[in-house]
């Protein structure tokens, strides 16, 4: 069996490689029974010999290759190359042979390492979930731990992992065993999810636009030891100081909250709902200036008039002060 896995979901596909594992047999015999082949080192023949070798006490052999077909443009564009008979000789495999060509990035329908799998091979492609999607997967993820979370608490851990299926399945492992049988609520997410809640660039905008400078200085310090740059902190501030002025302005002249929502390029409710709600509270006035700073102490950090750090201690300080 020939299969390629392709796409930017690259926790889905992890998991779709580890269940071609199991299938090899007992844990004992994987290892041996299991080749992998990684980097442009390898030729055509290694392919062929690893997939070629009976399995040892096992009833199948698995030969995982990695990052293979995103290359082949670039491998055999010459008649006669040795990597042109790779489809051929891929149909002449035993059956107790499978090889997975896996793939970090989407595949054209079309493109040559698609065809080089052969016209028998298994095509999948894995999506990151977005959106409502995301919100569904999270909600499946919590019953495949036994456990269920309300609408509230699925959108607020959605939006704190920020698409990243790894670290959303390690919080929902942790949340399902805090909160045993119970229905999993919003208020244990923030108790449980305190880093990405601290780190919350919401949290930081509230701070900063209340006018409250020793907590809107601590956030951004644990944004800075959590590996975030100053740039991106300012960007992000600049990003969501910006969807809270079309917000409001949207708001203003009639439009829907869920039409809001497209047209801003936000999907998630609680972000959305929180966006609103800053839209209410602060003028637009006070926002054009805040934005306005923004902007000026990017530039000074650019033009090597202040350090990135003093940059954001002063912009902060002005803000929020």
């Amino acid at each position: 069996m020939i299969r390629v896995f392709h796409g930017d979901d690259g926790f889905t596909i992890s998991e779709a490689v580890r269940r071609a594992k199991v299938s090899v047999g007992p844990e004992e015999l994987r290892d041996s029974n299991t080749t992998h082949l990684e980097g442009t080192s390898f030729k055509p023949f290694d392919i062929i010999a690893a997939a070629s070798t009976l399995p040892f006490l096992a009833d199948r052999r698995l030969v995982l290759v990695y990052g293979l077909l995103e290359s082949m443009d670039g491998r055999g564009n010459k008649r006669g190359s040795e990597w042109d008979e790779l489809p051929k000789k891929l149909t002449e495999l035993p059956g107790s042979s499978e090889i997975v060509f896996i793939e970090n990035t989407t595949l054209r329908a079309n493109a040559r390492g698609i065809k080089a799998a052969g016209p028998g091979a298994e095509v999948r492609e894995f999506r990151s979930p977005r959106g409502p999607a995301l919100e569904a997967w999270a909600r499946d993820r919590f019953t495949r731990y036994e456990s269920t979370a309300n609408r509230d608490a699925i959108s607020r851990l959605v939006w704190l992992a920020g698409g990243d299926l790894r670290l959303l399945d390690s919080e929902i492992g942790k949340l399902a065993l805090y909160a045993g049988e119970r229905e999993i609520t919003q208020s244990d997410v923030d108790e449980m999810v305190g880093e990405a809640r601290e780190a919350s660039i919401f949290a930081a905008v509230d701070a900063v636009l209340e006018r409250r400078p020793g907590v809107a200085m601590r956030l951004m310090y644990n944004l800075l030891e959590g590996g975030t740059s100053v740039s991106s902190i300012i960007s992000m501030l600049a990003r969501q100081v910006r969807l809270v002025l079309l917000a409001g302005t949207l708001r203003a002249g009639g439009v829907e909250q869920t039409d809001i929502g497209n047209r801003i390029g936000l999907r998630n409710r609680y972000a959305l709902e929180k966006t609103l709600r800053q839209a209410s509270r602060f003028g637009k006035d006070y926002l054009a200036v805040t934005h306005r700073r923004l902007l000026d102490a990017d530039l000074d950090i650019k033009t090597g008039k202040m350090s990135e750090r003093l940059a954001l201690e002063i912009l902060v300080g002005r803000l929020s002060g």
